[in-house]
């Protein structure tokens, strides 16, 4: 089943006119449709990953030489990511 685009939503105005593919048909690619489909179950494990960690306090990004791993901080107490643009 394919994603569907809200009611109105005009996607000709996020979509330069030289571009080959319009939101719609991201949404009904299959591949994009399995990225967008959780895998898991509740109690699964998580995949595991590592990023290195920023502070990002004085508005620059400044590594710290900390890593992150998602497996780790899950075995001490339940983890949620949110992806997302904040621009």
């Amino acid at each position: 089943m394919a994603n569907k685009l809200p009611e109105g939503f005009d996607w000709k105005a996020f979509t330069p006119e030289d571009s080959p593919r319009t939101p719609l048909d991201i949404l009904s690619d299959p591949q994009h449709i399995r990225l967008a489909t959780a895998d898991l179950k509740p109690g699964e494990v998580a995949y595991d990953f590592a990023s290195p960690v920023y502070d990002f306090s004085d508005g620059t990004e400044t590594a710290t030489g900390d890593t992150f791993n998602l497996l780790a901080a899950a075995r001490k107490r339940p983890v949620a990511l949110i992806f997302g643009s904040y621009t």
